[in-house]
């Protein structure tokens, strides 16, 4: 088993763990608002609702539950997710797409109870998740009407951390070498393609930084 497939198991632990031991107000506690152009487009990037039940109920499928039952039922989706992985583990798109979902519902649930999350624990599952949001990156730049361009983007699991990821991106006819380009640590630039964070907040955290003028439509600086 890989290292983004352990991290994908884990935030499975973590939210379990989390969600199993809620009662009374946690449930109606509000999920941070996602509202930038960025974190509607695609529903890979949705945020599960507007509070924490509605993000526990994405995550089971199960509605019109009651607490308890909800937390049930995300006892056996973690358990199904277990199994599923075991007997045969994701990869490709598929694991991309399912860290970048567990990435994001996780920090949700922590940022709605007030809880920081493990940024290490994280790493490997948003690097993989990274890999399949920089697809987006092309049509994010077109809807704000980019000219032509050419952005690098380099992703790295942590600050200052070796580049994991190393893609120049292009929108329309751009030119081949790079006019811009975005340095992020995975998650950093998964909460930000997602409208959980903002650029200024995650550059004064020295988690992200961007150079040239589609760099700057892209984050919204």
């Amino acid at each position: 088993m890989d290292d983004a497939t352990r991290a994908l198991l884990r935030l499975w632990d973590v939210t379990d763990d989390l969600v199993s031991g809620l009662h009374g107000d946690d449930w109606s506690r509000p999920l941070v608002p996602s509202g930038s152009p960025a974190a509607v487009a695609s529903a890979a990037l949705d945020t599960g609702g507007t509070d924490v039940t509605d993000l526990v109920t994405h995550l089971t499928g199960v509605h019109y539950a009651a607490p308890d039952q909800l937390q049930e039922a995300l006892a056996r989706a973690h358990e199904r997710a277990e199994r599923a992985v075991h007997a045969s583990a994701p990869s490709g798109r598929v694991l991309e797409a399912q860290c970048l979902d567990m990435c994001l519902h996780t920090h949700d649930l922590h940022e709605a109870l007030g809880l920081d999350l493990d940024t290490d624990a994280v790493a490997p599952a948003a690097l993989e998740g990274c890999r399949l949001a920089s697809a987006f990156v092309p049509r994010l730049l077109a809807r704000t009407g980019a000219r032509p361009t050419s952005l690098r983007l380099l992703v790295r699991t942590w600050p200052g951390g070796p580049v994991e990821i190393d893609r120049t991106l292009r929108v329309g006819d751009g030119p081949a070498l790079p006019t811009a380009e975005i340095d992020a640590e995975a998650e950093a630039f998964l909460l930000l393609l997602a409208g959980r964070r903002t650029a200024a907040e995650l550059a004064d955290q020295g988690r992200v930084t961007w150079s040239g003028r589609s760099a700057e439509c892209l984050v919204g600086a």
